[in-house]
């Protein structure tokens, strides 16, 4: 078997890194090929303490806290033939890095393999389990596959996390350390970009931790539609994808509608068609998810969720394309 290098960049993740670590030592690959290189950002919450007492994991300081300082610099100290990219706010099965691992292998024209990312909320309350499941359903995550699942394996734009050939970094160089988020959506696109495919393999699962806070979930939201534009403006190029623009075009349709309702019939006919047929697809897409998951509570919570996901990242999107800092670097 190849030689990997898990790299996983971190902050004050005292609450997760425990569970990590441990779903990152029954990992079934062969512990002789293995290196988890640990990129931490000088957590004060006692992340360290507990990194610096597991032998298996070599600490690296990131002083800036930076996150694709924090990968590039895993990257670089990485001796694997392999780079996987992991994250601590997720619980990877045992058999997870071997099927990575196997995916390169087995599909020699792919240069980048990931899987499914299945969510569960943080916090166990109605508003983080909205949250959760808003982030695996085709109405509040549009065609991101590995979120919302596939029935088999297919090339894609870009997948959760990532297993990448070494020589992937030679050839196209390393994350942009400019870009706060995005990072990794910009490097998949500059990869396809020079050719290279992501192959997503649905029997590769690993369950994420989303945010179960509602005004967590907002700022999140916001950063969400706020970085595909600003970094694409950074760069002078468009990294996002359609799914990126169909918020940012519901919260301008929506509020130019009613801007101009008090002054026209035919913009108020349109702003009130726009929003009952979005507020009837919400109530939809709420009510199979009560259905299906037994909770009749989701009824209410879904639709509140999803309007907050699609208003919030649209209004994140203007603000990424009018913000001064986004200008193009020279």
């Amino acid at each position: 078997m190849p030689f990997v290098s898990v790299v996983v960049p971190c902050w004050n993740e005292a609450d997760f890194i425990e569970g990590f670590l441990d779903a990152v030592q029954e990992f079934d690959y062969p512990a002789d090929r293995l290196e988890v290189l640990v990129v931490d950002g000088m957590s004060d919450d006692g992340t360290r303490d507990v990194l610096q007492k597991r032998d298996a994991v070599r600490l690296i300081d990131n002083p800036g806290r930076s996150k694709p300082v924090a990968l590039n610099l895993g990257i670089r100290e990485a001796k694997g033939d392999i780079i996987v990219r992991l994250d601590v706010h997720a619980d990877y099965p045992p058999d997870y890095l071997a099927k990575c691992v196997r995916g390169l292998l087995d599909h020699p024209d792919a240069d980048n393999v990931g899987g499914v990312r299945r969510s569960e909320a943080r916090d166990d309350n109605l508003i983080g389990r909205a949250i959760a499941l808003s982030t695996t359903d085709a109405f509040g995550a549009g065609n991101t596959r590995y979120r919302i699942g596939a029935a088999e394996p297919q090339w894609v734009d870009t997948v959760f996390g990532g297993c990448y050939r070494r020589e992937v970094f030679d050839r196209i160089g390393y994350f942009d350390e400019a870009l706060t988020r995005a990072q990794d959506r910009e490097f998949n696109q500059r990869l396809r970009a020079a050719g290279g495919k992501i192959l997503l393999l649905p029997d590769i699962t690993c369950t994420y931790y989303a945010r179960s806070g509602y005004r967590e979930f907002c700022g999140w939201m916001f950063e969400g539609g706020y970085w595909p534009f600003r970094a694409s403006r950074a760069v002078g190029r468009w990294i996002g994808s359609w799914r990126n623009v169909v918020p940012l075009g519901f919260v301008l349709a929506a509020s130019g509608g009613l801007a101009l309702s008090p002054f026209s019939r035919a913009a108020r006919r349109l702003t009130f068609t726009l929003l009952g047929t979005y507020g009837a697809a919400a109530a939809y897409s709420g009510a199979r998810l009560a259905r299906r998951h037994r909770d009749p509570r989701l009824l209410a919570a879904m639709p509140l969720i999803f309007a907050t996901t699609h208003v919030v990242y649209g209004v994140g999107s203007v603000w990424g394309i009018l913000d001064p800092a986004g200008r193009r670097r020279s």
